[in-house]
This record gives structure tokens, C-alpha cells and sequence, in this order.
């Protein structure tokens, strides 16, 4: 495996040159992200990947699978194939932790604080560019970063009317239609533009399914001075459940196994419902207003409204009608039951509003952003049976729990940059942040959930950069300190109220200090990065899952992660582009004491183990262990060949080192170190009238690996003295393909 790490930092490539410096003249379509994205003189980690970098490697793929090749970043899939469900890691930092805007929007659930990809699908073919920015990052709209940062923007107005339709099969049954269209700029300003998509597939893993629609509009109007736009993002998703994962023993036998909607009948019969599913709709609409006041002031205001309804409907088995549904017990056929197996859906609706505004102020050697965020979110959490096999009186669609929270978030922040010099530069970023979150009613275990949480955060980020020389021959150093504070999450806070009040689970606090050198040349870039994350509180992934999929997390007091990150692209050959990044690092927890709960077994009228009570808590102490799922090394690439003009030969890969499952260190609950190498090749016909046919063809997982992602990790104590340990883990595809054809006009 060694070996294989030193092929990749020597052979691959992430994006290759894809960070130029950005264009000093502003354009308007560009401002609606200044206010989150780094600039050239700024002193953080960050990558750009343009629209080509965006479709190159494209075919009914989420945003996280895009991303994979960036430094530090770790994806991973559910279904094993990646067109269902789909998340990343930044630094060993999960999704929760991870700020993304769209179009300089929050886009994070308020509540969960993550962004599920397979809501939004197909958005990729949507955008006109990405920024990936590692650590704290700059100001944020929305949940503030401790880990990373993803900034989104979506296409822009196109000068020429244009037409494009693409089509992707696959393994698995996997289907991608797209089309999209656009008027061009007519001479009064005005645009229009559209895209639509469906995916469907049935996924790696059993019940992987996927059918899925996506569509994105934008209505815009310029003048030299204005941009006024209007979008609107929808997407459906119905996706087969995968959260489940399999046992490591069954992964042996049979890796595309699921647990899922598996059922018996009386006699032993195996049976599947074949509705176990992830439901979600999105609805976004935004509206972005740009204003050149003068060749030194710009002027920004947003407007955003994100609708969301969704449910998970699973069948499930010997749910005790009094404890799961508060129920009383069911006679039927003058049987009397007090466990019966049901088809339940937990359900959600939600409202999120947000406003922001920034002015833009660059004149001599200053430039400043100021402006700020408000935001509310209203969300609804229900629970419906939809069938019991039991039921004597249970009335259709009953409603066993419903509970309401409400979120305001606001905040006001500045940030500037002043030349010292023609070659020095100072960076200030200053933002305080307001939370207010409410929780109202009773949890889907009739607990009460009521509860107020205010927070205040005063998060900072001090930075330098140098430029070498006055012609930049020599490259460019900064350094930077950042501090920042961010909430729990609802999950969490729930869990809190119920094990003993609501000073059990804390706000985190990162403090973040970089160091970096960064070289951009005509045929080569070189990039290095040192970092120090020094957290107070952190929360991190215990490991475990609860019964929809949702990863808890724990406050760890004392904690931190530190390393280097290194890339580095070269262009030998004009046919020919080689670039690659590896990060290596620590990721530890001082002094941590992991609860394990502690049951007392029940057992039936046959001496059969039936259930369990819980009894306590036990606690088991580590001077100093890893921080789950924080692999030690990173390391992506590609290798580009382009032996004639319109061919591209693409040779991606990713190594992943060893990652822990929970936060003991426990090598029973671990997932092994993994490569994986994709080849894509395309090749461009040219038409008529400036019209085009792209051709390309993906083999992913080329070397044919076995290799699971990621996973989970539970232990269960006893009062006999038995110890019972629990993994699952989630498979990735063997090899696969996909071919894909697009029609532009």
C-alpha cells in the first residue's frame, strides 16, 4: 500500500491549474459570492474548480464524489455507486461541521446543519464554479465552519442563445437524462435559463434504488450597472434506504447485501417491503440584486427561500405498541398483542427565510466587505402509522408524536484587506453571530423536547500574506489565525434534555492557525499548507447511528488536529498534465472518557434472550486516543493525457489511510485503508454552426477493489459480565461503467 501512496504523490492530479488569479475587473455575476469566497491575497486554503472541472469528471455524480480529489477531502457513498445518498469529510471534520452557500446563501439544514446532496440532484450541471476553502475559512452566511467550507454559484447568463442535452447509462441500471437551454442576453438585458434532469438506478447495495428529478431556472436582467436575478432550484428524490449498513461477516458472503424492510411471516417465510424509502422536495427560491454605485463601491442584496417537505416509510418489526407508539395493546381474533409490526413514516416541513446584504468598498491599498445575515427557519417533525398487523383500533394515518422548533440566526461581520506594501498584505475577518432556537412537543419517544437555546459567537480570523518578490517569480506566504464558535445540533440538544439537562451538551470552539506557500507558474503550481486546529469542546461522531441513519455526536473537552497538506501539478508535455496532493496528519483526544450503556437481558417464557432494560452508564478512560473517522493520510490525483486535440485520457485516483469508528481506538471497530482508481476518457466531434457531440466513457473502481467507506460502531455491556460489540459498514461498487453523450447547439 505504500507503494501505492507514492504513485499517487508522484503521478496524479487533483485540478489541475485550476486556481488563476481571479480577474481584477469586477463582474456583478461574481459579487453574489464575494462576500464567502477567498480571494488571491488571502490568507487561507482554498481550491477553485471551474465549470470544465465540474463536467469533466461528471456523470450522475453528487457534489461530495466531485470533490473527492480535493486535499483533505473524504467522500463516501450509502448505495456504493453514488447516485443515492452521498457525503464527505474535510480534514476529518463530517459534514455537520461543514459551511455551503449557493450563490452566497446558506444552504445547511438549520437543524441538522448539513446539506443532503441527494436533495438537490444533478445540481452539479447547474454551477458555474465551486471554492472548497479548508479550516475556518472567511466570514460565513449561515452555520459557521470548523472544519471547511463549500461555496457554490450557479451558472450565469450565456451571451449566445444555446441548447444541450446529455444522456448517461450505466451499471446498475443507472439513467441521466439533462437538457438545458438559454435565450442569451437580449439587447434589453434580459435572460432566461433552464435545466431539468432525472436520474434513476438501483443503486450497488439491494434497495439502493434511486428516482430522482432536478430542475434549475434563472430569470436575469443587466445593465452596466445592475444585475437583478431570479432562480429557482427543485429537486424530488425518492431513494431507497441504505443507512443500515451490513456486518462485517455478512461482507464476505455478500457485499450487496441490506437489512432493510426484511420481515417474516408465521411460518418463517423471508419477505422485503419494498417501500423502505427516503422521500424529500425541495423547493429554493433566490433572488440576487448587484449594484455598481461607483468604480470603488459595490452594493449587494439577497433574498432566499428554501421549502422543504420529506419522510423516511420503513417497515418495522415487533415494535411494542406501548413504549414505540403509545398505544394500547391489540386484540385481534380474541388475541391479545403488545408488539406488532407496522409501516411507519417520520415525517418533516419546513420553511427556511434568509436576507443578506454587503457593500463592497476596494480603493487604493483597502479593500472592505461589510454586511450582514438574517435568517429564520420553521420546521415541523411528525410521525404517521401507516399499517399495523395488529390493529383492533388504531385509526388510519394515526399521529404518535409531533414536535416544533423555530431558529433565528443573525449576524454582522467585516472583513478587509490592506496592502502595507506592494508585496505585503494584512487580512482581518470579524463576525458576531446571534442564535435563538426554540424546541417545542414530544419526540417520536413521547419525551418532552421543550427547550430555548441562545448562543453568542464573536468569531475572528487574523491573517498576512507576502508576496516574494515584487513580480511574484517567487511565490507567495501567508499565515493566519482564525477563531470560531458554532451550536449543537437538533439531534444533539434532544439527546442532551433527555440524559440529564441541557448543560450536558456545549457549543464547539476551534482555534485554527496556518501557515502556507503557494507557487503558480505557466507549467507548474506548487502548494503547501501546515495547520493546527486546537478545538475546546469539539463534537465528534461517537459512531453510532440512530434509527434514521442520523451520526451522534458527543462534546470532547480537549482535542485537536494538526498536519500538512502538499500539492503540487506540473505540465511536462503539452499532451500531457500531472498533478497530485497528499495530506498527513494527527487527529487526537486527550483525556477522553467514552459511556457505554449497560442492560440487564430479558428473556421469554423458553429461556430465549428477548429484549433488554437499560440499567447505566460505564465509563472507560483513554489518556489519548484517535478522533473517529480522521484517517492519517489523504492523498488524490489525476493524470491527464491529451494525445490529439479534442481526446482527454483521464486517470483519477484516491488513497484513504485506516479510520477508527468510534473514538477509542479499538481496532475491532475500524475500516481498513483503501485506493480506488477511475479512468475517464472523452472525445469532442465538432459540428456544424459551432455545434458539438462530447462523447465519454468512465470506468470506475478500474483495479476492481474491494473497499468499504465508511461505517459505524456501537458496544453494549451486560450485567452477566457479556460484552456485545456491533459494526456495520457500507461496501463501495466493484468495477462499474458509464458512458455518456452530450448534444450541444
Amino acid at each position: 500500500m505504500k507503494k501505492e501512496i507514492l504513485f499517487i504523490a508522484a503521478l496524479s492530479a487533483t485540478t489541475l491549474f485550476a486556481q488563476k488569479q481571479e480577474e481584477k475587473s469586477i463582474q456583478l455575476e461574481e459579487v453574489t459570492v464575494s462576500s464567502v469566497r477567498a480571494g488571491d491575497k488571502n490568507p487561507t486554503a482554498y481550491n477553485n474548480l471551474t465549470r470544465e472541472d465540474i463536467t469533466n469528471d461528471n456523470a450522475a455524480k453528487n457534489i461530495p464524489l466531485i470533490l473527492q480529489t480535493l486535499p483533505s477531502v473524504v467522500a463516501f457513498t450509502e448505495d456504493g455507486s453514488g447516485v443515492g445518498n452521498t457525503s464527505l469529510r474535510i480534514r476529518g471534520v463530517d459534514a455537520t461541521r461543514i459551511n455551503v452557500t449557493l450563490n452566497g446563501m446558506p444552504l445547511n439544514n438549520p437543524e441538522s446543519q448539513e446539506v443532503y446532496w441527494v436533495n438537490l440532484p444533478d445540481i452539479s450541471n447547474a454551477l458555474q464554479s465551486i471554492q472548497v476553502q479548508r479550516g475556518v475559512g472567511t466570514a460565513a452566511n449561515g452555520t459557521a465552519s470548523v472544519g471547511g467550507s463549500i461555496s457554490l454559484k450557479t451558472q450565469g447568463a450565456h451571451s449566445e442563445p444555446y441548447a444541450e442535452s446529455s444522456t448517461a447509462l450505466g451499471s446498475y441500471n443507472t439513467f441521466l437524462q439533462s437538457v438545458a437551454a438559454g435565450t442569451g442576453v437580449f439587447k434589453n438585458g434580459l435572460s432566461a435559463d433552464f435545466r431539468y434532469s432525472r436520474v434513476k438506478g438501483d443503486g450497488y447495495i439491494r434497495n439502493g434504488k434511486v428516482d430522482h428529478t432536478g430542475f434549475f431556472g434563472a430569470l436575469s436582467y443587466q445593465t452596466k450597472k445592475d444585475l437583478l436575478k431570479f432562480s429557482y432550484v427543485h429537486g424530488t428524490q425518492h431513494t431507497g434506504i441504505t443507512w443500515e449498513g451490513i456486518d462485517p461477516e455478512m461482507l464476505k458472503t455478500d457485499r450487496r447485501y441490506n437489512p432493510t424492510g426484511l420481515y417474516y411471516d408465521e411460518v418463517g417465510n423471508e419477505y422485503r417491503y419494498g417501500n423502505d424509502t427516503d422521500n424529500y422536495y425541495s423547493d429554493i427560491f433566490q433572488l440576487n440584486y448587484s449594484r455598481f454605485i461607483n468604480q470603488y463601491l459595490t452594493f449587494n442584496v439577497n433574498l432566499d427561500y428554501n421549502h422543504g417537505y420529506g419522510y423516511y416509510e420503513n417497515y418495522k418489526t415487533g415494535r411494542k405498541l406501548g413504549s414505540y407508539y403509545g398505544l394500547p395493546n391489540q386484540t385481534v381474533d380474541s388475541v391479545e398483542y403488545s408488539k406488532t409490526d407496522a409501516i411507519h413514516r417520520k415525517l418533516m416541513d419546513n420553511d427556511f427565510y434568509v436576507g443578506n446584504f454587503f457593500f463592497n468598498y476596494a480603493k487604493d491599498k483597502w479593500n472592505i466587505i461589510a454586511g450582514g445575515t438574517v435568517s429564520h427557519y420553521a420546521g415541523d417533525h411528525y410521525g404517521h402509522i401507516l399499517w399495523a398487523k395488529y390493529n383492533e383500533n388504531i385509526p388510519a394515518g394515526y399521529e404518535w408524536y409531533r414536535n416544533k422548533s423555530n431558529k433565528g440566526d443573525y449576524n454582522v461581520f467585516t472583513k478587509f484587506e490592506y496592502a502595507v506594501t506592494k508585496q505585503l498584505n494584512l487580512f482581518v475577518d470579524l463576525q458576531y453571530r446571534h442564535i435563538d432556537y426554540k424546541m417545542k412537543g414530544f419526540d417520536d419517544d413521547f419525551a418532552s423536547i421543550d427547550n430555548t437555546n441562545v448562543y453568542n459567537f464573536f468569531n475572528h480570523k487574523l491573517g498576512l500574506s507576502f508576496d516574494l518578490d515584487k513580480d511574484g517569480k517567487f511565490g507567495q506566504v501567508y499565515a493566519s489565525w482564525s477563531s470560531v464558535s458554532r451550536e449543537p445540533l437538533r439531534e444533539d440538544l434532544k439527546s442532551s434534555i433527555k440524559w440529564g439537562g441541557t448543560q450536558t451538551i456545549k457549543p464547539e470552539t476551534l482555534f485554527d492557525y496556518e501557515l502556507g506557500y503557494k507557487i503558480n507558474k505557466e507549467k507548474w503550481l506548487f502548494n503547501a499548507n501546515l495547520y493546527y486546529m486546537d478545538y475546546k469542546d469539539q463534537m465528534v461522531q461517537t459512531g453510532k447511528l440512530n434509527d434514521v441513519g442520523y451520526k451522534l455526536m458527543e462534546n470532547v473537552k480537549d482535542s485537536y488536529r494538526y498536519g500538512v497538506e502538499v500539492s503540487a501539478a506540473v505540465q511536462p508535455l503539452n499532451w500531457l498534465n500531472i498533478s497530485a496532493n497528499v495530506t498527513f496528519s494527527q487527529n487526537k483526544i486527550k483525556n477522553y472518557t467514552a459511556y457505554i450503556d449497560k442492560y440487564e437481558k430479558i428473556y421469554d417464557e423458553n429461556g430465549e434472550w428477548e429484549d433488554s432494560e437499560f440499567i447505566e452508564q460505564v465509563s472507560e478512560f483513554h489518556k489519548k486516543t484517535d478522533i473517529s473517522f480522521s484517517p492519517d493520510i489523504v492523498a488524490a490525483g489525476i493524470i491527464t493525457f491529451v494525445p490529439l486535440k479534442k481526446l482527454n485520457i483521464s486517470l483519477v485516483n484516491k488513497y484513504v489511510g485506516e479510520q477508527f469508528l468510534d473514538n477509542t481506538s479499538n481496532k475491532d471497530k475500524k475500516i481498513d485503508a483503501y485506493y480506488v482508481a477511475n479512468l475517464m476518457a472523452g472525445y469532442t466531434f465538432a459540428l456544424k454552426n459551432k455545434s458539438e457531440i462530447g462523447v465519454q466513457f468512465f470506468v470506475n473502481n478500474l483495479f476492481n477493489k474491494k473497499y468499504v467507506a465508511n461505517g459505524w460502531a456501537a458496544t453494549d455491556k451486560f450485567t452477566d459480565g457479556t460484552e456485545a460489540v456491533y459494526v456495520g459498514v457500507f461496501p463501495q461498487a466493484t468495477r462499474n461503467y458509464m458512458a455518456k453523450v452530450t448534444l450541444k447547439f
